[in-house]
Protein backbone atom coordinates (compact mmCIF):
# COMPACT_ATOMS: atom_id res chain seq x y z
CA UNK A 1 0.00 0.00 0.00
CA UNK A 2 1.38 3.39 -1.03
CA UNK A 3 1.77 6.22 1.48
CA UNK A 4 0.19 9.39 0.03
CA UNK A 5 0.38 11.62 3.09
CA UNK A 6 3.07 13.78 1.49
CA UNK A 7 0.76 14.44 -1.46
CA UNK A 8 -2.20 15.17 0.81
CA UNK A 9 -0.05 17.62 2.82
CA UNK A 10 0.96 19.40 -0.38
CA UNK A 11 -2.65 19.51 -1.56
CA UNK A 12 -3.79 20.93 1.77
CA UNK A 13 -1.13 23.65 1.68
CA UNK A 14 -2.31 24.56 -1.81
CA UNK A 15 -6.03 24.88 -1.05
CA UNK A 16 -6.05 26.31 2.49
CA UNK A 17 -6.45 30.01 3.15
CA UNK A 18 -3.04 31.48 3.89
CA UNK A 19 -1.68 34.90 3.02
CA UNK A 20 -5.03 36.07 1.69
CA UNK A 21 -6.57 35.71 5.14
CA UNK A 22 -4.73 38.69 6.59
CA UNK A 23 -5.77 40.87 3.68
CA UNK A 24 -9.37 39.81 4.04
CA UNK A 25 -9.26 40.53 7.76
CA UNK A 26 -8.14 44.08 7.00
CA UNK A 27 -10.96 44.54 4.49
CA UNK A 28 -13.47 43.23 7.00
CA UNK A 29 -12.29 45.68 9.66
CA UNK A 30 -12.58 48.61 7.25
CA UNK A 31 -16.16 47.65 6.43
CA UNK A 32 -17.04 47.43 10.12
CA UNK A 33 -15.55 50.87 10.79
CA UNK A 34 -17.46 52.35 7.83
CA UNK A 35 -20.70 50.81 9.06
CA UNK A 36 -20.43 52.18 12.59
CA UNK A 37 -19.35 55.63 11.43
CA UNK A 38 -22.36 55.89 9.11
CA UNK A 39 -24.85 54.57 11.67
CA UNK A 40 -23.74 57.09 14.28
CA UNK A 41 -25.19 59.85 12.12
CA UNK A 42 -28.58 58.13 11.87
CA UNK A 43 -30.93 58.68 14.80
CA UNK A 44 -33.15 55.78 13.68
CA UNK A 45 -30.33 53.23 13.86
CA UNK A 46 -29.77 51.16 17.02
CA UNK A 47 -26.20 50.83 18.27
CA UNK A 48 -23.94 47.95 17.30
CA UNK A 49 -23.32 45.55 20.18
CA UNK A 50 -20.68 43.33 18.55
CA UNK A 51 -19.67 41.45 15.42
CA UNK A 52 -19.89 37.70 14.93
CA UNK A 53 -17.28 35.93 12.82
CA UNK A 54 -19.06 33.15 10.96
CA UNK A 55 -18.52 30.52 8.30
CA UNK A 56 -15.28 28.80 7.40
CA UNK A 57 -13.11 31.56 8.90
CA UNK A 58 -14.63 30.93 12.31
CA UNK A 59 -14.22 27.14 12.05
CA UNK A 60 -10.77 27.12 10.37
CA UNK A 61 -12.06 25.20 7.35
CA UNK A 62 -11.73 27.83 4.63
CA UNK A 63 -10.19 27.10 1.24
CA UNK A 64 -9.06 29.28 -1.64
CA UNK A 65 -12.09 29.68 -3.92
CA UNK A 66 -11.83 28.16 -7.38
CA UNK A 67 -13.23 31.33 -8.97
CA UNK A 68 -11.04 33.68 -6.92
CA UNK A 69 -14.06 35.32 -5.24
CA UNK A 70 -13.27 35.12 -1.54
CA UNK A 71 -16.22 34.93 0.83
CA UNK A 72 -16.13 36.68 4.22
CA UNK A 73 -18.95 36.05 6.69
CA UNK A 74 -19.30 38.54 9.52
CA UNK A 75 -22.57 39.07 11.35
CA UNK A 76 -23.50 42.30 13.11
CA UNK A 77 -25.50 42.17 16.35
CA UNK A 78 -27.52 45.24 17.33
CA UNK A 79 -28.34 46.24 20.88
CA UNK A 80 -32.11 45.91 20.51
CA UNK A 81 -34.80 43.26 20.03
CA UNK A 82 -37.25 42.48 17.23
CA UNK A 83 -39.90 44.43 19.16
CA UNK A 84 -37.87 47.60 18.64
CA UNK A 85 -37.47 47.57 14.86
CA UNK A 86 -38.61 45.72 11.74
CA UNK A 87 -36.34 43.22 9.99
CA UNK A 88 -36.33 45.03 6.63
CA UNK A 89 -35.99 48.46 8.16
CA UNK A 90 -32.84 47.34 9.99
CA UNK A 91 -31.39 45.67 6.89
CA UNK A 92 -32.03 48.80 4.82
CA UNK A 93 -30.26 50.92 7.43
CA UNK A 94 -27.23 48.62 7.24
CA UNK A 95 -27.30 48.58 3.42
CA UNK A 96 -27.40 52.37 3.23
CA UNK A 97 -24.60 52.66 5.76
CA UNK A 98 -22.39 50.36 3.68
CA UNK A 99 -23.00 52.13 0.37
CA UNK A 100 -19.93 53.79 -1.12
CA UNK A 101 -18.66 54.86 -4.51
CA UNK A 102 -16.54 51.69 -4.63
CA UNK A 103 -19.22 49.26 -3.50
CA UNK A 104 -22.94 48.59 -3.89
CA UNK A 105 -24.35 46.33 -1.17
CA UNK A 106 -27.28 44.07 -2.05
CA UNK A 107 -29.97 42.84 0.32
CA UNK A 108 -30.35 39.07 0.14
CA UNK A 109 -32.57 36.80 2.22
CA UNK A 110 -30.04 35.80 4.91
CA UNK A 111 -27.69 38.77 4.75
CA UNK A 112 -26.41 41.89 3.02
CA UNK A 113 -23.72 41.16 0.44
CA UNK A 114 -21.05 43.67 -0.51
CA UNK A 115 -19.11 42.66 -3.64
CA UNK A 116 -15.66 44.02 -4.38
CA UNK A 117 -14.17 43.91 -7.86
CA UNK A 118 -10.59 43.82 -9.11
CA UNK A 119 -9.75 44.55 -12.74
CA UNK A 120 -13.39 44.02 -13.65
CA UNK A 121 -13.76 40.60 -12.03
CA UNK A 122 -15.09 39.57 -8.57
CA UNK A 123 -12.27 39.67 -6.02
CA UNK A 124 -14.04 39.06 -2.72
CA UNK A 125 -17.37 39.71 -1.06
CA UNK A 126 -18.59 40.23 2.47
CA UNK A 127 -21.80 38.58 3.63
CA UNK A 128 -23.18 40.42 6.67
CA UNK A 129 -26.14 38.79 8.44
CA UNK A 130 -28.04 41.21 10.70
CA UNK A 131 -29.02 40.09 14.20
CA UNK A 132 -30.82 41.50 17.22
CA UNK A 133 -30.88 40.21 20.79
CA UNK A 134 -33.46 37.88 22.30
CA UNK A 135 -35.03 38.25 25.73
CA UNK A 136 -34.42 34.55 26.49
CA UNK A 137 -30.71 34.80 25.47
CA UNK A 138 -31.11 31.64 23.36
CA UNK A 139 -29.08 32.75 20.38
CA UNK A 140 -30.25 35.78 18.41
CA UNK A 141 -32.97 36.76 15.94
CA UNK A 142 -31.79 37.00 12.34
CA UNK A 143 -33.36 39.54 9.98
CA UNK A 144 -34.50 37.43 7.01
CA UNK A 145 -35.99 38.54 3.71
CA UNK A 146 -35.40 40.77 0.68
CA UNK A 147 -38.55 42.86 0.86
CA UNK A 148 -41.36 43.84 3.20
CA UNK A 149 -43.49 40.98 1.86
CA UNK A 150 -40.88 38.35 2.79
CA UNK A 151 -39.39 39.80 5.96
CA UNK A 152 -39.35 37.65 9.07
CA UNK A 153 -37.25 37.16 12.17
CA UNK A 154 -35.56 33.75 12.39
CA UNK A 155 -34.04 32.45 15.61
CA UNK A 156 -30.37 31.61 15.05
CA UNK A 157 -27.28 30.72 17.06
CA UNK A 158 -24.11 31.38 15.01
CA UNK A 159 -21.83 31.43 18.05
CA UNK A 160 -23.21 28.15 19.31
CA UNK A 161 -22.59 26.57 15.91
CA UNK A 162 -18.95 27.69 15.97
CA UNK A 163 -18.56 26.22 19.44
CA UNK A 164 -20.11 22.91 18.38
CA UNK A 165 -17.75 22.54 15.42
CA UNK A 166 -14.58 23.86 17.05
CA UNK A 167 -15.14 21.94 20.29
CA UNK A 168 -16.03 18.58 18.76
CA UNK A 169 -12.52 17.11 19.01
CA UNK A 170 -10.25 17.82 21.98
CA UNK A 171 -7.26 15.90 20.59
CA UNK A 172 -5.16 18.28 18.47
CA UNK A 173 -4.16 15.70 15.86
CA UNK A 174 -7.74 14.57 15.35
CA UNK A 175 -9.07 18.14 15.27
CA UNK A 176 -6.53 19.21 12.64
CA UNK A 177 -7.23 16.10 10.55
CA UNK A 178 -10.97 16.76 10.76
CA UNK A 179 -10.44 20.30 9.46
CA UNK A 180 -8.34 18.98 6.59
CA UNK A 181 -11.03 16.44 5.69
CA UNK A 182 -13.60 19.24 5.51
CA UNK A 183 -11.32 21.26 3.24
CA UNK A 184 -10.82 18.25 0.95
CA UNK A 185 -14.59 17.84 0.69
CA UNK A 186 -15.04 21.53 -0.11
CA UNK A 187 -12.40 21.31 -2.85
CA UNK A 188 -14.15 18.20 -4.21
CA UNK A 189 -17.46 20.08 -4.18
CA UNK A 190 -15.98 22.95 -6.17
CA UNK A 191 -14.86 20.52 -8.88
CA UNK A 192 -17.90 18.27 -9.05
CA UNK A 193 -20.88 20.59 -8.59
CA UNK A 194 -21.73 23.58 -10.76
CA UNK A 195 -25.42 23.42 -11.73
CA UNK A 196 -26.60 23.67 -8.11
CA UNK A 197 -25.09 24.47 -4.74
CA UNK A 198 -24.29 21.86 -2.12
CA UNK A 199 -24.15 23.72 1.24
CA UNK A 200 -20.62 23.75 2.61
CA UNK A 201 -22.00 23.71 6.15
CA UNK A 202 -23.77 20.48 5.22
CA UNK A 203 -20.50 18.82 4.20
CA UNK A 204 -18.81 20.17 7.32
CA UNK A 205 -21.51 18.85 9.67
CA UNK A 206 -21.76 15.53 7.82
CA UNK A 207 -18.00 15.11 8.21
CA UNK A 208 -18.25 16.10 11.87
CA UNK A 209 -20.99 13.52 12.50
CA UNK A 210 -19.18 10.73 10.67
CA UNK A 211 -15.49 11.59 11.02
CA UNK A 212 -13.23 8.56 11.47
CA UNK A 213 -9.71 9.71 12.43
CA UNK A 214 -6.63 7.83 11.30
CA UNK A 215 -3.63 8.80 13.42
CA UNK A 216 -0.66 6.54 14.18
CA UNK A 217 -0.80 5.90 17.93
CA UNK A 218 2.95 5.80 18.51
CA UNK A 219 4.32 8.36 16.07
CA UNK A 220 1.23 10.63 16.05
CA UNK A 221 1.37 10.78 12.25
CA UNK A 222 -1.84 11.15 10.21
CA UNK A 223 -3.08 9.15 7.26
CA UNK A 224 -5.52 11.48 5.54
CA UNK A 225 -6.20 9.05 2.72
CA UNK A 226 -7.67 6.43 5.03
CA UNK A 227 -9.42 9.00 7.24
CA UNK A 228 -11.09 10.57 4.20
CA UNK A 229 -12.07 7.18 2.78
CA UNK A 230 -13.55 6.00 6.10
CA UNK A 231 -15.38 9.27 6.74
CA UNK A 232 -16.91 9.28 3.26
CA UNK A 233 -17.90 5.64 3.67
CA UNK A 234 -19.70 6.51 6.92
CA UNK A 235 -21.51 9.41 5.25
CA UNK A 236 -22.62 7.23 2.33
CA UNK A 237 -23.93 4.64 4.78
CA UNK A 238 -26.17 7.27 6.39
CA UNK A 239 -28.17 8.00 3.22
CA UNK A 240 -31.71 6.64 3.33
CA UNK A 241 -33.81 5.31 0.45
CA UNK A 242 -36.80 7.61 -0.08
CA UNK A 243 -38.47 6.19 -3.17
CA UNK A 244 -38.23 5.84 -6.94
CA UNK A 245 -38.35 8.62 -9.53
CA UNK A 246 -40.36 8.67 -12.77
CA UNK A 247 -37.60 6.73 -14.53
CA UNK A 248 -37.58 3.94 -11.97
CA UNK A 249 -34.35 5.07 -10.34
CA UNK A 250 -33.97 4.81 -6.58
CA UNK A 251 -33.67 8.10 -4.73
CA UNK A 252 -31.76 8.74 -1.52
CA UNK A 253 -31.43 11.50 1.06
CA UNK A 254 -28.99 12.34 3.81
CA UNK A 255 -30.43 14.28 6.72
CA UNK A 256 -27.96 16.49 8.60
CA UNK A 257 -29.47 18.53 11.39
CA UNK A 258 -28.04 21.84 12.52
CA UNK A 259 -26.77 21.11 16.06
CA UNK A 260 -28.07 24.46 17.33
CA UNK A 261 -31.22 26.57 16.93
CA UNK A 262 -33.22 26.27 14.70
CA UNK A 263 -32.08 22.64 14.26
CA UNK A 264 -33.23 22.28 10.64
CA UNK A 265 -31.93 19.85 8.03
CA UNK A 266 -29.17 21.76 6.24
CA UNK A 267 -29.80 19.76 3.04
CA UNK A 268 -33.57 20.36 3.03
CA UNK A 269 -33.51 22.64 -0.04
CA UNK A 270 -31.87 20.02 -2.26
CA UNK A 271 -34.20 17.83 -4.30
CA UNK A 272 -34.20 14.04 -4.06
CA UNK A 273 -32.45 13.90 -7.44
CA UNK A 274 -29.73 16.27 -6.24
CA UNK A 275 -29.25 14.36 -3.00
CA UNK A 276 -29.00 11.10 -4.94
CA UNK A 277 -26.39 12.66 -7.21
CA UNK A 278 -24.46 13.78 -4.11
CA UNK A 279 -24.43 10.17 -2.91
CA UNK A 280 -23.28 8.88 -6.30
CA UNK A 281 -20.44 11.38 -6.52
CA UNK A 282 -19.33 10.54 -2.99
CA UNK A 283 -19.30 6.87 -3.99
CA UNK A 284 -17.11 7.69 -7.00
CA UNK A 285 -14.68 9.60 -4.76
CA UNK A 286 -14.59 6.69 -2.34
CA UNK A 287 -13.76 4.28 -5.18
CA UNK A 288 -10.84 6.48 -6.21
CA UNK A 289 -9.55 6.54 -2.63
CA UNK A 290 -9.88 2.75 -2.32
CA UNK A 291 -7.93 2.34 -5.57
CA UNK A 292 -5.18 4.68 -4.35
CA UNK A 293 -5.04 2.93 -0.99
CA UNK A 294 -4.42 -0.46 -2.63
CA UNK A 295 -2.18 0.75 -5.47
CA UNK A 296 1.59 0.35 -4.89
CA UNK A 297 2.48 3.06 -7.39
CA UNK A 298 1.92 6.49 -5.84
CA UNK A 299 1.62 8.24 -9.20
CA UNK A 300 -1.21 5.94 -10.30
CA UNK A 301 -3.11 6.45 -7.06
CA UNK A 302 -2.65 10.23 -7.24
CA UNK A 303 -3.88 10.35 -10.85
CA UNK A 304 -7.07 8.60 -9.80
CA UNK A 305 -7.62 11.00 -6.88
CA UNK A 306 -6.92 13.99 -9.12
CA UNK A 307 -10.06 13.13 -11.10
CA UNK A 308 -12.02 14.19 -8.02
CA UNK A 309 -9.79 16.63 -6.13
CA UNK A 310 -8.67 19.56 -8.34
CA UNK A 311 -4.91 19.88 -8.85
CA UNK A 312 -4.08 16.99 -6.53
CA UNK A 313 -0.29 16.56 -6.92
CA UNK A 314 1.00 13.65 -8.99
CA UNK A 315 4.70 12.82 -8.51
CA UNK A 316 6.92 11.82 -11.48
CA UNK A 317 6.48 8.26 -12.69
CA UNK A 318 10.21 7.50 -12.41
CA UNK A 319 10.27 8.53 -8.76
CA UNK A 320 7.27 6.47 -7.69
CA UNK A 321 8.25 3.43 -9.76
CA UNK A 322 11.63 3.37 -8.02
CA UNK A 323 9.96 3.65 -4.61
CA UNK A 324 7.60 0.79 -5.44
CA UNK A 325 10.50 -1.41 -6.57
CA UNK A 326 12.42 -0.75 -3.35
CA UNK A 327 9.29 -1.55 -1.33
CA UNK A 328 8.78 -4.87 -3.14
CA UNK A 329 12.44 -5.83 -2.75
CA UNK A 330 12.44 -5.02 0.94
CA UNK A 331 9.30 -7.07 1.46
CA UNK A 332 10.80 -10.00 -0.38
CA UNK A 333 14.09 -9.98 1.54
CA UNK A 334 12.37 -10.01 4.91
CA UNK A 335 10.20 -13.08 4.26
Amino acid sequence: MADLQKQFDTFHDDIKLSNEKELLREKREILKQNLEAALKNNDDAPSVDKYLLQGSYATYTGINPANGDYDIDVGVLFDCTKDDIGAMKLKKLVKEALEHTSRSPVIKNPCITTQYMKNGTPDYHVDMPVYVKRDDSNGYDLAWGKSASSEVWVQSDPEGLNEEINGKYSNDSERYQFRRIVKYLKAWKSKKFSSYTVPSIGLCLAAMDHFSPEIDTYEDTPNDLIALRKTISNIIGSFNWVGIDDNGKSQYRLKVLLPVTPGNDVFEKLTDRQMTELKEKLEALKEALVFAEKEERIDKGCKEIKKHLPNFPVPPVSETAKAATISINNTGSSS
